[in-house]
């Protein structure tokens, strides 16, 4: 199977999340690096895109243990390991964060409000993107839901 193969293929939710996850951080980058050319309040320009790389970071590392998950299981991937990876990848991406606002306000010269605000408003774009474009390729692995009317 190819990559393309893979980052199409229904029973490969973590590889199209991971994918998507790219693509947002991509484009956050760049609007970032457009939008604020001056840097963000205190921030100069070079902090900004620091937080943004390692905020991309986090979130590509927290899709990893979902990703190996899938990558395990030759088959359909089980609701036990689904959870066991989102579980993992939400510990990492909140420990990663933390770790990352305590680097900057160790390192940074700036205002911690200024780059604490900059690596939430990351957190939540990145961790959106990652629940909106699980949740609706997860359900599919359980096939049609059944409700009553």
């Amino acid at each position: 199977m190819s990559p393309s193969d893979a980052i199409r293929h229904p029973a490969r939710p973590y590889t199209r999340c991971m994918f998507a996850l790219a693509v947002a951080w991509a484009v956050g980058l760049g609007v970032t690096s457009v939008g604020l050319p001056d840097g963000f309040g205190k921030l100069d320009g070079s902090v900004v895109l620091r937080i943004g790389i390692a905020s991309g970071l986090i979130a590509l590392v927290a899709a990893f243990p979902g990703w190996v998950g899938e990558l395990r299981s030759a088959a359909k991937v089980s609701p036990t390991s689904i959870m066991i990876g989102f579980s993992a990848g939400v510990l990492i991406r909140l420990a990663g964060t933390v770790a990352l606002v305590a680097l900057c306000s160790y390192h940074l010269p700036a205002a911690k409000k200024q780059f604490a605000g900059m690596i939430l408003a990351w957190y939540v774009y990145l961790t959106t993107v990652d629940v909106i474009v699980l949740a609706m390729l997860l359900p599919r692995q359980d096939g049609r839901a059944v409700t009553r009317s």
